[in-house]
């Protein structure tokens, strides 16, 4: 499994991204019931490379778990037509060679939308810019609720057969923001919201990738970026995993798959540890999609995923 190093300063890194946009918000997620005074004194683990206190309990795992191998994306020329259709756009294909991207920019559209097709991975993006990324405002637009924003998406992605059958609704969060100030008052206005979808795996959830819908004023679907892969059907093999225990201690000697936690903080609280399936960003070539644990860190700046691979080491010589 690829490793990835990803430095963040004090913000919460946001799969479109969306990932991706997508996407994805890259990991942040809200810490429930956790803060400074309730959380129960444990001491630290001896010889930790970083200040973890673990007020989780170990979870109750299977002692292997399938492998899934990535299907080979589409020729990128008919992907990319295909998808331009259902979004109803048209124009000259692009390639960008250094993000291993073809872009499909229709300006026949007031204003512009365009597509973007990640070869390495199949991933796509479609959106409209200016309406993505407004300029600021002075006025709350009319968003749908958060309901109304479920049901849009899903009818959207349903019509055009972008929901996979393994896929399902997540969560809506708020996309855009604008700022009013004044000499005595800020107001914070939400432009876009976006209503997330995530995968399963033989009821494992898949980490890293999902599908992203942002929808704006009146409930237009501005954006739809998707980072998951298709995989064929059937494992190619089960793994052995280590046990919760040593995925901790692999996690505090600060052996992760993707760093997304910032250094310098005296405490870092884990409160969850569950196992799941990692996918590579978008940009990445990917050939199998293996299990990792996945620890919910606390910190006074925020909360984030921590991933750790599950595979046994042994286990790694029949998946290069």
């Amino acid at each position: 499994m690829k490793k990835t190093i990803i430095l963040t300063g004090f913000a919460v890194l946001i799969l479109g991204i969306a990932i991706l946009g997508v996407g994805l918000a890259y990991h942040h997620q809200t810490a429930e019931g956790v803060n400074g005074s309730n959380i129960p004194f444990i001491p630290k683990i001896a010889g930790s490379s970083e200040p973890y206190v673990l007020t989780a309990m170990f979870p109750a795992v299977n002692d292997s778990y399938p492998v899934y191998q990535t299907v080979t994306p589409r020729a990128a020329s008919e992907e990319v037509r295909r998808l331009g259709d259902l979004f109803g756009l048209s124009g000259e294909m692009k390639s960008v060679p250094s993000s291993s991207t073809v872009r499909l920019v229709d300006d026949s559209k007031y204003p512009a939308a365009e597509l973007s097709y990640y070869t390495n991975s199949g991933a796509y993006r479609y959106e409209i810019p200016e309406k993505v990324y407004p300029y600021s405002t002075d006025r709350q637009p009319s968003l749908p609720s958060d309901e109304e924003a479920r049901m849009i998406a899903t009818k959207y992605l349903l019509e055009r057969d972008l929901l996979p059958d393994d896929a399902y609704f997540n969560d809506v969060s708020i996309g855009s923001q604008s700022g009013s100030k004044t000499l005595t008052s800020y107001t914070l206005y939400n432009l876009t919201k976006n209503v997330g979808f995530v995968q399963d795996l033989q009821g494992v959830r898949v980490y890293n990738a999902g599908i992203t819908v942002t929808i704006g004023e009146n409930g237009e679907v501005m954006s739809v970026g998707s980072s998951l892969r298709e995989l064929s059907p059937e494992p190619v093999r089960y793994v052995k995993v280590v046990t919760p225990e040593e995925a901790y201690q692999r996690l505090i000697a600060g052996d992760v798959v993707m760093r997304v936690l910032p250094d310098g903080y005296d405490e870092v609280v884990v409160s969850d540890i569950s196992l799941g399936y990692w996918m590579e960003i978008k940009t990445e070539p990917q050939k199998y999609v293996l299990p990792v644990y996945v620890f919910s860190c606390a910190t006074p700046a925020g909360a984030y995923r921590q991933y750790v691979s599950a595979v046994e080491e042994s286990e790694m010589q029949y998946l290069t």
